[in-house]
């Protein structure tokens, strides 16, 4: 296994030293979502008086960056039978953090008194062109001076994914448009220091189900759980128009084999959208796609991967890759939405890998699950400002 290196670096990016004597570091990168870590080291240490909010880690196996992102709470604890200056734990996030913490302006070359569009429409493109636009103009080099995030930078677009046609309410989170847009389109993205850049990278995860599998049989798992939930939409009926435009009403299905049983229908919310517009159609096929993504049944694999000489994290899988579990006498498939893993002071580390999940962003994480939410209140109170009377 190679080596993990944790850099320090400053607010410019520019790496200003190397932490070799951490006593444990945990970190969980998750898929589509904000990951963590949390770092302990002596509160003596000669490195410690780096460890400040304002800089932060970029941790890596080898040349290959697992994590980096800002240090965000340090905190020191020491008792009366502890050596030396006591205990300093560090913890952070990584660099997804800045997608959580923006906004979609409905038209982001605008400045603010001139916000007068109510919503920002993505047609026909494809979906990691419109990923990188939403980046690139809200927080990204494109983006007015005062919201522009210094030193993110933007990979090559590949153009994955489908075409799509949606329609963003006015300042929605940034992060969770992403998600919607990456989960029907069934990609992957991430921000990672590159050099002395940040970098928003889109991609399409890795099919490693044939090879990449894991069962106690094949001596690479020590315990798994399984779970499903059934599904909450199975029968999306998307209405838009209504205000100052005649009602439209369309219903997408998507039976569940494995849920028999009455249709689960569910209200999407378009009446924002005017029904004299030319993508109007499109718009409402895509919110009833996404409505039926979200609402299908979920499966919850939690596992605890053993690293061997054919498999391990980092070299043959990680986290958005699609990898195989033996689950009694079958092997479920799905996506590792997030692997938590701890080092310890002599280079041993312990593994636990989420396969699964019941949505996009990470259900543990206190910081994506308060935007989400707030960004569903915002949304419902958004519509009815943009509605006009008839």
């Amino acid at each position: 296994m190679a080596p993990i290196t944790v850099q320090v670096r400053d607010e410019n990016l520019d790496i200003i030293g190397v932490v070799s004597d951490f006593t444990s570091l945990t970190i969980t990168p998750r898929f589509n979502a904000v990951g963590a870590y949390v770092l302990n080291i002596a509160a003596d240490s000669p490195k410690a008086h780096l460890l400040l909010p304002g800089n932060g880690l970029v941790i890596r196996r080898g040349a290959d960056v697992l994590m980096s992102g800002p240090i965000r709470e340090p905190n020191w604890t020491r008792s009366e039978n502890d050596g030396g200056g006591g205990t300093l734990t560090v913890n952070g996030v990584d660099d997804m953090t800045l997608l959580a913490g923006a906004t979609c302006w409905p038209n982001p070359t605008a400045a603010p008194g001139s916000q007068t569009s109510s919503v920002y429409k993505i047609s026909g493109v494809v979906a990691e062109t419109a990923m990188r636009a939403l980046v690139n103009l809200n927080i990204g080099p494109g983006a007015q001076a005062a919201r522009k995030v210094a030193n993110l930078t933007l990979a090559a677009d590949g153009a994955h994914g489908m075409s799509i046609t949606k329609q963003v309410n006015q300042f929605d989170n940034l992060l969770t448009v992403l998600q919607d847009i990456a989960k029907t389109a069934g990609l992957g993205f991430r921000i990672i220091q590159v050099g002395g850049n940040l970098q928003f990278q889109v991609y399409e995860p890795a099919d490693l189900s044939a090879s990449a599998k894991f069962s106690f049989g094949l001596g690479n798992l020590t315990d798994a759980s399984y779970s499903v939930t059934a599904p909450t939409c199975t029968k999306a009926i998307v209405v838009a128009g209504g205000s100052s435009s005649p009602r439209v009403v369309s219903v997408t299905t998507r039976a569940d084999p494995a849920f028999p049983g009455p249709w689960i229908e569910l209200f999407v919310d378009k009446t924002d959208v005017d029904t004299a517009s030319t993508d109007l159609a499109a718009q409402m096929a895509q919110a009833g796609d996404e409505a039926l993504t979200s609402g299908a049944a979920q499966g919850n694999l939690t596992m605890n991967p053993i690293d061997t000489p054919l498999l391990q994290f980092g070299r043959d899988y990680t986290v958005g890759d699609k990898v195989s579990c033996q689950v009694r006498d079958d092997f479920i498939t799905d996506l590792v939405r997030e692997v938590n893993i701890t080092f310890d002071a002599q280079g041993g580390y312990v593994a636990k890998a989420v396969i699964g999940s019941s949505d996009s962003t990470d259900n543990h994480d206190v910081v994506a699950r308060q935007f989400q939410y707030i960004a569903k209140i915002f949304n419902r109170l958004r519509r009815l400002e943009t509605r006009k009377p008839a």
